[in-house]
């Protein structure tokens, strides 16, 4: 309380107040955030979400490729089964043929060699067949 008779100092309030202000700044001194921190952190997490972003991105393209790779290898792969069982067929079909031919040609020569001497007994006995002499030689 103050009495009629005192005076007023006023040195002392404003030495209380620059107190105070000195004791209010070191406090927010020491419990204000750290922009520069904060800011840090925020750009590396921003490039990290970018780096995953692009990461995905080559693991798609990755994925596609590799599946028209292994499309293409199997419609080759097929082709080339394909292609063997056509010339399978084909090699089959011209053993068929070359058979046909061979045993017409046989049948036909056959037909023009001579018969062998049989005995009594229906058994090839000895004859007088000559070997060395040339059927198919004309005059």
């Amino acid at each position: 309380m103050r009495f009629a008779g005192q005076a007023i100092n006023g040195g002392d309030y404003i030495d209380a107040a620059s107190n105070a202000n000195k004791d209010i700044s070191a406090a927010l001194a020491k419990t204000a955030p750290d922009w520069g921190l904060s800011s840090k952190i925020g750009m590396k997490t921003a490039a990290e979400e970018a780096m995953a972003g692009m990461q995905a991105s080559a693991d798609v393209a990755t994925a596609g490729i590799t599946g028209a790779a292994l499309a293409q290898q199997g419609a080759l792969k097929a082709a080339g089964i394909k292609a063997q069982g056509e010339a399978a067929a084909s090699a089959t079909q011209s053993q068929g043929l070359s058979s046909m031919l061979g045993s017409i040609g046989g049948a036909a020569i056959g037909a023009f060699k001579p018969k062998a001497a049989t005995t009594s007994f229906g058994s090839y006995g000895p004859s007088n067949f000559n070997l060395d002499q040339n059927f198919w030689y004309t005059k």
